[in-house]
């Protein structure tokens, strides 16, 4: 069983764990059952290889420990995050499931989820999210994508604020393509939708906020990170 959508990212993390600074990852959930029904796209459980992925991945990223676990309430975020604990704590390492974040699943979305699950049927799923980063749908229904990035960011900062150890965050393909295309311009139409437990690391350095994704890093000054974007 391999967890190949990792390694990339996997890659960088290596680079930094040495120093003492705590980073902040965020990654998709594993490998679910399909979502039969995009008027409840929540019901979908991880699968058994989904259970395996989430432990293997926690041997994996065991030197990270001690690490604070958190997830979207969504159940197979919440599934995720307690197998990943569970393969770090087979490796004799520190790990704690510090609980869900209400805005890890989906703080964006501010009108009914049925309207939006009906211009995704007529529309198809990436034209959606184009239009959606676009700005071409109304933000009645969701969030435009730097409001968006935003509430993401906020749970990211405030940890490596707080913390003094590393934290993991087990979120949906959605949160991922926000912060993909928001800090690294990559669209999925290019590079395709994220995979299962496939995301993003962050780590403060000086003033500044170093993200990485696979190959890619970009350098952020947090002061701009803190200001209200309605007002940028």
């Amino acid at each position: 069983m391999v967890v190949h959508c990792f390694y990339g990212l996997m890659a960088h993390i290596s680079e930094f764990i040495p120093d003492s600074s705590p980073v902040a990852i965020i990654i998709r959930h594993a490998e679910r059952d399909p979502i039969r029904d995009m008027n409840s796209p929540f019901e979908a459980m991880l699968t058994d290889n989904g259970i395996n992925q989430s432990i293997e991945l926690g041997k994996r990223i065991s030197k990270l420990a001690p690490v604070r676990i958190y997830y979207s309430p969504v159940p197979r975020c919440r599934d995720t995050a307690v197998n990943i604990c569970r393969g770090i704590n087979e490796t004799n390492k520190a790990a704690e499931n510090a609980g869900d974040i209400f805005d890890l699943a989906a703080p964006y979305i501010v009108g009914g989820w049925s309207t939006i699950a009906g211009i995704i049927k007529k529309s198809g799923h990436d034209t959606f999210l184009r239009s959606w980063f676009d700005g071409e749908v109304s933000d009645e229904l969701i969030m435009p994508l730097r409001e968006a990035f935003f509430t993401q960011m906020q749970i990211l900062l405030k940890q490596l604020s707080e913390n003094t150890s590393s934290t993991i965050n087990v979120t949906h393909d959605w949160n991922i393509l926000i912060l993909r295309e928001a800090i690294f311009n990559l669209r999925h139409e290019d590079i395709g939708m994220p995979d299962f437990l496939d995301g993003i690391a962050l780590k403060i350095t000086d003033d500044s906020l170093d993200c990485y994704y696979h190959d890619h890093h970009r350098r952020l000054p947090i002061k701009d990170l803190l200001i209200p974007l309605n007002k940028k």
